[in-house]
């Protein structure tokens, strides 16, 4: 199995998100993939350049228990995931939502179901977010400050936790000491 075997089962697989739910193939070990901290893919330890290629296994990949994995008809890779396959790399508010904007060419809007939470991370908190079907996104260092400064000026404190609301509900993005 190599990089090109998997986006050749792919092909033809033109929606956004393919139903890899739906599907259920034998699991192929002895690749590995990896997502860092960064939000840099790499293949056998060597980065994944093609910004296209990342884009199309960001749209299969699942996530069964803690474990990530790329989908596709005929295979099933694990992925290891330092905190989150998505970066979120900008955002825009309007009058009743946030809009996220990540690096895999993906856009969501902060709801009930894409909501934040809280990790412990090196004696700090760190604000994840669920991207979609239980995947989740971190945000860059700029786009975490800048949300950060926009809570304070508006005040959206509450319980030492600071949040953005978007679509009636609180979304929290930090501890306040």
């Amino acid at each position: 199995m190599t990089i090109s075997d998997i986006e050749k089962n792919l092909r033809g697989q033109e929606k956004k998100f393919p139903p890899v739910e739906s599907w259920n193939p034998e699991l192929c070990v002895g690749q590995e993939f990896f997502i860092n901290r960064e939000g840099e893919w790499f293949y056998n330890q060597s980065p994944v350049k093609n910004k296209r290629l990342i884009n199309l296994f960001s749209t299969v990949l699942r996530k069964d228990a803690n474990e990530y994995f790329l989908v596709t008809p005929v295979e099933k890779v694990p992925v290891k995931v330092e905190f989150a396959p998505y970066k979120i790399i900008d955002f825009n508010i309007s009058a009743n939502e946030v809009k996220l904007i990540t690096n895999l060419n993906y856009e969501f809007v902060l709801n009930e179901i894409n909501s934040t939470r809280l990790i412990q991370y090196k004696k700090t908190f760190i604000p994840l977010v669920n991207v979609r079907k239980n995947i989740e996104g971190f945000f860059n260092r700029n786009t975490y400050y800048k949300l950060v400064d926009f809570a304070l000026e508006k005040k959206f404190i509450k319980n030492k936790h600071l949040y953005i609301p978007s679509n009636n509900e609180n979304h929290i993005i930090g501890k306040i000491a």
